[in-house]
C-alpha cells in the first residue's frame, strides 16, 4: 500500500487582487528596488527537508534571495523568464542523480502571494534555486522580474513550500525501481562479481534505464529480460523496508562495497540508500519509498549491450507506455 503524503499546514488561500493603480505599482518597484539591495551576494547551504521523509508534502522556510535566471539553449532550467527564489530550506527536490526535478509552489506565511516552481536546481556549493514566477500578476514581465518578486518574496519572509505530492510519489517509486534493478541483477548472477558494475541511470517517467559498465559475451538479451521481470516481481512482493543514512565518508565506502565514485569528495558525508534495507548500499541524493512494495508492476521494455556497457530499460505502473503484466 503505498503511503500517504503529509503537509505541514493546509495551504493558504490566495485571493485574486484588482489591477493595482500606477501609483501603488510606482511604490512596489521601490520597494522591489530596496529588497533587492537588501539580498544577500552568497546565500548558505540549503538544509534538504525532503532527506528525512520523502512523503512530506511541505515545509516551513525563510527566503534568503531573489536572483534573476538568464535563457539558456541547454534545455537547463525551465527556460528564460524565471526568476530563482532561494531559501534557507526546502522539501523541493532539485534535479540531479538521473531524477527530475520537483514542481510546486512557495506561499508567503500571510498567504497574499504565490511564487508556481517550475523547476529546481541545486549548485555545487549546495545552493538550492527554485525556479518560478509569481502566480497572478497582471504583468508577465513583472511575474518574473528580479525586483518585482524581491519586493513581495523579500529576504527573511516566512513561506511554505510545497511540492506536487502525485509527480514527487512517481519519481520516488521510479529511482527506487531503479535501485532494486541492481539487487536483481545480483540475484541472478549478473552483480558487479559478473563484471557488470552499475554505472549510472535515469529515473524519468517518459523513459528509465540503470547503465553497467562491462558486457558479457553471448549475452541472451531476451532471456535477461524475462529473467530479471520474474526476479522484479518476486522482490516487488517480497517487499521490505528501504533505508536512508548519511554517514562519514569511511564508513559510506564500507557499506557501498568498499568504495565510492570519484565524483563523491572524500571530506563530504554521503547519504546512503538501501533497497531494501538489507541490500548494499548506494551513494544517493534522491527520493526513495519506504517500502519496496511501493514500487508496483515493472515491466524490463528492453536490454542493449554497446560499446562495453549494458543498459536495462525499464517502466513501472504510471510512467509512459507502462503495460501491466
Amino acid at each position: 500500500m503505498t503511503s500517504r503524503a503529509r503537509v505541514v499546514s493546509s495551504p493558504p488561500s490566495v485571493a485574486s487582487s484588482p489591477r493595482r493603480p500606477r501609483r501603488a505599482a510606482r511604490a512596489r518597484a521601490a520597494r522591489a528596488a530596496r529588497a533587492a539591495a537588501a539580498m544577500p551576494s552568497a546565500p548558505a547551504k540549503t538544509e534538504l527537508a525532503y532527506f528525512d521523509d520523502t512523503y512530506l508534502a511541505s515545509c516551513y522556510a525563510k527566503v534568503l534571495a531573489v536572483e534573476a535566471v538568464e535563457a539558456r539553449d541547454d534545455g537547463g532550467g525551465d527556460g528564460g523568464g524565471d526568476c530563482a527564489l532561494v531559501l534557507d530550506r526546502t522539501i523541493a527536490y532539485p534535479a540531479g542523480g538521473g531524477q527530475p526535478s520537483d514542481t510546486g509552489r512557495v506561499v508567503l506565511g500571510d498567504g497574499r502571494a504565490t511564487f508556481a516552481v517550475r523547476a529546481v536546481e541545486i549548485s555545487k556549493e549546495g545552493v538550492v534555486r527554485h525556479l518560478g514566477r509569481v502566480e497572478g500578476a497582471d504583468d508577465d514581465e513583472l511575474s518574473a522580474s528580479e525586483a518585482s518578486v524581491a519586493s513581495v518574496f523579500e529576504p527573511g519572509a516566512d513561506v511554505v513550500v510545497h511540492v506536487d505530492v502525485d509527480r514527487r510519489v512517481l519519481h520516488a517509486r521510479v529511482h527506487s525501481a531503479g535501485h532494486l534493478l541492481d539487487v536483481a541483477m545480483s540475484e541472478i548472477g549478473l552483480g558487479p562479481e559478473s563484471g557488470l558494475v552499475p554505472a549510472k541511470g535515469q529515473h524519468h517517467v517518459d523513459g528509465a534505464y540503470v547503465e553497467y559498465s562491462g558486457k558479457i559475451d553471448g549475452l541472451d538479451k531476451e532471456k535477461l529480460a524475462r529473467d530479471l521481470a520474474a526476479k522484479m516481481t518476486e522482490l516487488v512482493e517480497r517487499g521490505g523496508a528501504t533505508s536512508a543514512e548519511t554517514m562519514p565518508y569511511d564508513d559510506a565506502a564500507a557499506a557501498c562495497g568498499g568504495s565510492l565514485p570519484a565524483y563523491v569528495a572524500k571530506d563530504s558525508t554521503p547519504r546512503v540508500v538501501r533497497v531494501p534495507a538489507a541490500a548494499a548500499g548506494c551513494p544517493c541524493g534522491g527520493t526513495h519509498v519506504k517500502d519496496v512494495r511501493e514500487i508496483g508492476d515493472v515491466e524490463i521494455v528492453g536490454v542493449r549491450v554497446k560499446k562495453g556497457t549494458t543498459r536495462v530499460s525499464y517502466t513501472i505502473e504510471g510512467m509512459t507506455g507502462h503495460r501491466a503484466a
